[in-house]
């Protein structure tokens, strides 16, 4: 979750900035809109955005080596550390209902301004008694009876709060309020509103422009309306107070890098894509998972598989006792059931074994957890999951050890894993993850009822 938030707010934040240094500047208002809105979404939606990658090509051959029995450790409830995540998600609620009591209380506010409802050239008008600053919100225009003369409302605020509700600029306030009550945590989207609302200020002025209004009478008349202080929630004021910008922008002439300006924001968006897209790497058709049982097949028969479910006693051995070519052909004919010294299971030395010193499997009267189909089933699919192309540059042998926790239910609530390569580590994690959260296993047992265990799975890997 926190590699998920910390690739948010690098994305939105790269987006903001290109924003700022090759777009705002430029009168193409339309464009911009349309980048800031989907910029947003976008920079939220990258990091679930899975790449497919093909891998090198390499002649290193690697093999998934998993112990011969997995390991079932119960967890003592009375010894579980205390979790902090429940206090996050307490923390990120109350802000969030916060956040959403604010902003429904401001929308309450508009809708309680009281005054006379007409209709002016089809559009809705709310007159009030007190001299209140025209802004527009949803389909209705606001303003104080002392801006009517004569039944007529000056064409050039008429025109300006027409554009915002022609073009619906309320629906982007309220969105990016929506993302600010959801996603608070991410402070990009002040700046996101800032940049909104100030377009949205360049697309309403345009609007008066192009109908042939003076310029210059047009700026005095926002200058004689900054003197009214209006500053409501989700409304576009005419008298918007980023005065300086907008003065800039009605005399600016457009560029004639605008098309490659334009091509450097869309750039941006893909150079992210690539850059915080989650990678997966395209698993070679021809590589193939054999499941090996010690007591039924032999080692000659094994002919150089991707991934091949062995003990790690075995190449343990050959690690330690490098041996002749005569050797190799000599312990080929063996079984590999012959080549393992019967071992009892102990418990692991690792944090996630010492809330007990008690292995279920001792226990007549308990039942270990069980992945559906069995733990043959479980080391299949690991060994065609698991993406190895990220490791095939090792040399030699990695060890890692995956702490599946199993609830009462049968769900897998936690998942981690420690071992001498952290790449192996995240990747074990990332595919027991992916397994576990497809199915549900079968819980441990103790008395006959539901226990929550550590389901420990040793793996190796083998690069030869």
């Amino acid at each position: 979750m926190f590699i998920i938030i910390l690739k948010i707010l690098l994305c939105s934040s790269a987006f903001i900035a290109v924003y700022y240094l090759f777009l705002e500047k430029e009168k193409m208002y339309r464009f911009n809109r349309f980048y800031l809105i989907f910029s947003l979404v976008f920079s939220y939606v990258i990091p679930f955005i899975s790449i497919t990658v093909q891998p090198t090509k390499t002649e290193n051959k690697s093999r998934i080596i998993f112990e011969d029995t997995a390991q079932i450790i119960p967890i003592q409830p009375s010894q579980e550390s205390f979790d902090w995540t429940n206090i996050i998600w307490l923390i990120y609620g109350t802000v969030a209902l916060f956040l959403l009591i604010k902003s429904t209380l401001s929308i309450i506010a508009i809708k309680k301004i009281q005054g006379k409802k007409i209709i002016y050239h089809n559009y809705r008008i709310m007159v009030t008694h007190e001299n209140l600053s025209p802004f527009s919100f949803w389909n209705t225009i606001y303003l104080g009876e002392s801006y009517i003369k004569n039944d007529m409302i000056d064409p050039r605020v008429f025109l300006h709060e027409k554009n915002h509700i022609d073009q619906k600029h309320s629906i982007d306030l309220i969105f990016i309020d929506i993302m600010k009550i959801f996603t608070w945590f991410n402070p990009v989207l002040l700046i996101y509103k800032k940049a909104i609302v100030t377009n949205h200020e360049f697309l309403a002025d345009e609007a008066v422009l192009n109908s042939r209004y003076d310029i210059k009478e047009y700026q005095n008349l926002i200058l004689d309306e900054i003197i009214t202080i209006q500053n409501l929630p989700f409304t576009h004021s005419f008298n918007f107070n980023n005065t300086k910008k907008r003065f800039i922008m009605m005399t600016k002439k457009k560029s004639r890098f605008i098309v490659l300006k334009k091509a450097i924001g869309i750039t941006a968006l893909i150079a992210a894509t690539v850059l915080f897209a989650e990678r997966t790497y395209a698993v070679n058709p021809i590589a193939t998972y054999h499941l090996q049982k010690a007591s039924t097949r032999t080692v000659k028969n094994v002919q150089s598989p991707q991934a091949t479910l062995i003990t790690s006693d075995y190449f343990e051995k050959i690690k330690e006792k490098p041996s002749t070519a005569m050797e190799s052909k000599k312990e080929s004919t063996k079984t590999v059931a012959d080549t393992i010294s019967p071992q009892k299971t102990a418990l692991s030395s690792s944090n996630e074994g010492k809330n007990t010193n008690t292995n279920i499997n001792s226990d007549k009267n308990s039942t270990e957890a069980e992945y559906p189909g069995g733990l043959d089933v479980l080391r299949k699919k690991v060994g065609l999951m698991l993406d190895t192309s990220v490791l095939e540059h090792k040399k030699g042998f990695m060890k890692s050890t995956a702490y599946i926790h199993i609830d009462e239910t049968g769900k897998a609530t936690k998942i981690t894993a420690s071992g001498d390569n952290e790449i192996f580590n995240n990747e074990l994690i990332k595919t027991a993850t992916a397994i576990s959260t497809e199915t549900t296993w079968k819980p441990a047992t103790r008395d006959g009822k539901p226990i929550a265990t550590i389901y420990k799975l040793p793996a190796t890997m083998s690069f030869q």
